[in-house]
C-alpha cells in the first residue's frame, strides 16, 4: 500500500509541474537517491527524486482506537517522504524553482482521495499531507545517512495511513499518467 500511495501522490505532483512549466517530460520520479553502494542513482539528473524517509506509528490515533475497542486490529502510520531536486551545479537555480513548485503544489492540494488521485488505493478514503519540518542538525544527519551532500529538497508527512487487519487490500500496481 505504501508504494501505491507514494507513486500516486508523486504522479499528481508530476502532472502539476508539467502543466506549470508546459513540458511533456516527467520531472518527478520515485526512486532511491543513491544505490546500496552509495552511488547516485542513474537517470535522476535534472529530476526531482521522491523517496521514503521513514514511517512512524501515529500515537494519538492508537490511543483513541485502543480506548474505544478491546482489540486493536489496525495501525495508523505517518509516511515521511522527501522531494529532492537533483540538478547540476549550473542548474542550481532550476533546482530551487522545482522545489518551490513542489511546495506550491502541496499548499494548494493538502488532501488526497481516490477520486482525485489515480492509483490511490480504494481502501484509503482520504490522506492529509503536510510539510515535515527538520531542524538543521537533523537535516545534516539525514543527508549523511542518505550518503550524499545536501541538495535542495523538501519533506512531507502523509498522515494517518490506516493498516487494518480486517480489510482485504488488493495489491495492484499504481496507475501513472504520462
Amino acid at each position: 500500500m505504501i508504494h501505491n500511495i507514494i507513486t500516486s501522490i508523486a504522479g499528481r505532483v508530476n502532472q502539476y509541474i508539467k502543466n506549470k512549466l508546459s513540458i511533456d517530460e516527467d520531472i518527478i520520479i520515485v526512486r532511491s537517491l543513491v544505490d546500496a553502494k552509495g552511488n547516485v542513482s542513474q537517470g535522476i539528473e535534472n529530476k526531482i527524486v521522491v523517496f521514503l524517509l521513514s514511517f512512524e506509528e501515529e500515537k494519538l490515533a492508537k490511543n483513541l482506537t485502543t480506548a474505544n475497542s478491546i482489540n486493536n486490529h489496525s495501525v495508523n502510520i505517518n509516511i515521511n517522504i522527501m522531494f529532492a531536486a537533483y540538478f547540476s551545479d549550473v542548474n542550481y537555480v532550476e533546482s530551487l524553482r522545482h522545489v518551490s513548485l513542489v511546495i506550491d503544489f502541496f499548499q494548494r492540494n493538502p488532501i488526497f482521495r481516490s477520486s482525485n488521485t489515480p492509483g490511490l488505493p480504494l481502501s484509503v478514503p482520504k490522506l492529509h499531507v503536510e510539510l515535515y519540518n527538520l531542524n538543521m542538525p537533523d537535516t545534516m544527519r539525514l543527508w549523511g545517512a542518505i550518503g550524499t551532500k545536501y541538495i535542495p529538497s523538501c519533506a512531507y508527512r502523509i498522515k494517518q495511513v490506516v493498516f487494518d487487519s480486517d480489510t482485504v487490500i488488493e495489491d495492484t500496481p499504481p496507475i501513472l499518467g504520462s
